[in-house]
């Protein structure tokens, strides 16, 4: 979000820059994939800038609607868009409160995550915003204290299927006695892992084809968040740590047979828990890719037992993390990657993956794109140090061909190597 003059002329000058060169790039009489991928590549990010301006610029001209705070998470965005819409500069709404620019400034930077409720609530009132919450400073750690679990229906878990995977540990009544107490033992199980459950239960980006159980996609949410918790990463997550030449050398993990333990051990040291966990019934789920604390977390289902799958999916929600989470925005994507198109988050992380694994520049000159056999396939990923099923696959994906080159996708390699996680037949 655009939050000052200064940044507003910045992103213009990005603007321009990148019109001039998606311009350049249409002139350019050429068909080849690479060609394609950045020209939409330039489509989309040209798509979020002019989205950020006019959002500033309605703001400015009091032409945007206000935000509704319902809510204290909806605070830092109420606030920004409030100063703006009021015509206050951050030095101006700084000396009402008799604070320096600067402290604003770091606040709307990193929407107020660092702020304390005290805070919050003297620029809200500065600015004439009404919080709805009753909130008040929790007496431990775990800071704000928000009374949003009466919007949980807490019945409506899928608790049979959650005793059934063990997940409730210490709990050792009959399945009866889970359901008696169900409201209790789903409420301590989700609740010590999602601090806010109602906001979890209904602001997610979910990718899905079908009707989704959003109480069953909650509850494999709370399981991931336990299993990434007993990983004891010891690395924080830091934005931007996977650079193009940490990821180039993370996919060529894949030559390996237990590439996707490897991966595992390679993301922890950035900060990144890497959990497997089988979708519930009702949600249709490959992945996920979340933000929790000072970590991050990538969560597999494995729905597909393909060396390629794993890996597509992987990178997919490995592109959320980097792109699309933010601590105080969206914190959390879903993802049922047979739902097929999807909005241009989705888009761009599909982008994002698919250029990763197998670069343009590469694969628009690789033989084995046109003659589809297993030696192209073994020479050319031999040639990228990739493994042959990330070729195969995208070979049959391209082909919309399930049936070539089976062989050399994988099946059967991935869950093996979870032998911790319980698969049903």
């Amino acid at each position: 979000m655009i939050t000052n003059e200064r940044q507003y002329k910045i992103t213009k000058a990005q603007l321009d820059k990148l019109e001039q060169a998606s311009a350049e790039l249409n002139i350019k009489e050429s068909t080849d994939a690479l060609a394609d991928l950045s020209a939409r590549a330039l489509a989309s990010e040209i798509e979020v800038l002019r989205s950020q301006l006019l959002e500033y610029e309605e703001l400015k001209a009091g032409l945007a609607a206000p935000v509704l705070v319902t809510s204290l998470s909806d605070l830092p965005c109420a606030m920004i868009r409030a100063r703006i819409a009021a015509g206050m500069t951050q030095r101006e709404l700084a000396e009402a409160l008799g604070w320096k620019e600067q402290q604003i400034q770091r606040y709307e930077a990193t929407d107020y995550s660092s702020a304390s409720l005290r805070r919050l609530l003297d620029v809200a009132a500065v600015l004439g915003l009404d919080v709805a919450d009753k909130a008040e400073e929790a007496s431990d750690s775990r800071g704000l204290h928000l009374e949003d679990s009466r919007e949980i229906d807490w019945e409506k878990f899928p608790v049979k299927e959650m005793y059934r995977r063990h997940w409730f540990e210490g709990f050792q009544g009959s399945l009866d006695a889970a359901i008696r107490t169900s409201e209790t033992l789903v409420r301590d199980y989700v609740q010590s892992v999602v601090r806010r459950p109602a906001l979890a239960l209904h602001r997610k980006h979910v990718r899905s084809g079908d009707s989704l159980d959003e109480y069953a996609l909650l509850a494999w949410e709370s399981r991931v968040l336990h299993l990434a918790a007993s990983a004891g990463l010891d690395t924080k997550y830091v934005h931007g740590s996977m650079t193009s030449t940490w990821l180039r050398e993370f996919i060529r993990l894949s030559r390996y047979d237990d590439g996707p333990v490897r991966a595992r051990e390679a993301l922890a040291k950035l900060g990144i828990a890497m959990v497997v966990e089988p979708h519930m019934p009702g949600t249709y789920l490959d992945g996920a890719g979340l933000l929790q604390g000072d970590h991050a977390v990538v969560a597999l289902t494995l729905r597909y037992d393909r060396v390629d799958n794993f890996w597509f999916v992987l990178l997919h929600e490995l592109a959320h993390i980097d792109r699309h989470l933010r601590r105080g925005k969206l914190t959390g994507a879903f993802d049922d990657l047979e739902a097929g198109g999807g909005d241009r988050v989705e888009e761009e992380a599909d982008s994002i993956a698919t250029e990763a694994l197998l670069p343009g520049s590469s694969w628009d000159l690789a033989l084995a794109r046109y003659v589809r056999s297993k030696e192209s396939v073994l020479s050319f990923a031999d040639e990228l140090r990739v493994s042959p099923a990330i070729v195969a696959g995208r070979i049959r994906h391209e082909a919309n061909n399930y049936i070539i080159l089976a062989d050399l996708v994988g099946s059967g390699m991935v869950r093996r190597l979870f032998s911790e996680v319980e698969f049903s037949a």
